[in-house]
């Protein structure tokens, strides 16, 4: 995976951007730590463009552990949950922020709800405006 997380210069919503491109197989559903504690999401762009014939779900975790997999992926229920359609991108907007309260850790995969382990086929990429 590559996470990466920058600042964002000017009247942006949210302060930080937290971008992975390289999510797919079992990579993808390899939890990522976007922050070490509670703030607001502002905005959530998924591009799933590569694949075709696949939905993706873009898993959020609030925990107070370091990531998900103290938990154990595809038995943890994920606090919020955004599909994306195969072949598509899709954004999601919060003006008023949507607030958590604790370290916020992703993943993406092909199954919805808590059930699955299985990354996509092909690269996913994922950027979330927060702060």
């Amino acid at each position: 995976m590559a996470l990466g997380s920058g600042s964002i210069v000017g009247s942006y919503i949210g302060t930080t951007v937290a971008e992975d491109t390289l999510l797919s197989g079992s990579a993808a559903v390899t939890p990522q730590d976007i922050t070490s504690s509670g703030g607001s999401l502002y905005q959530i762009y998924i591009d799933n463009s590569l694949n075709t014939s696949q939905q993706v779900y873009l898993k959020l975790y609030q925990l107070t552990a370091s990531t998900v997999t103290s938990t154990g992926v595809g038995t943890a229920p994920p606090d919020f949950i955004f599909p994306c359609a195969g072949g598509a991108i899709r954004q999601f907007d919060f003006p008023d922020g949507l607030a958590f309260a604790a370290r916020l850790s992703m993943l993406v995969e092909i199954s919805a709800g808590t059930s699955g382990n299985t990354g996509p086929t092909n690269a996913v990429t994922v950027r979330i405006s927060h702060g």
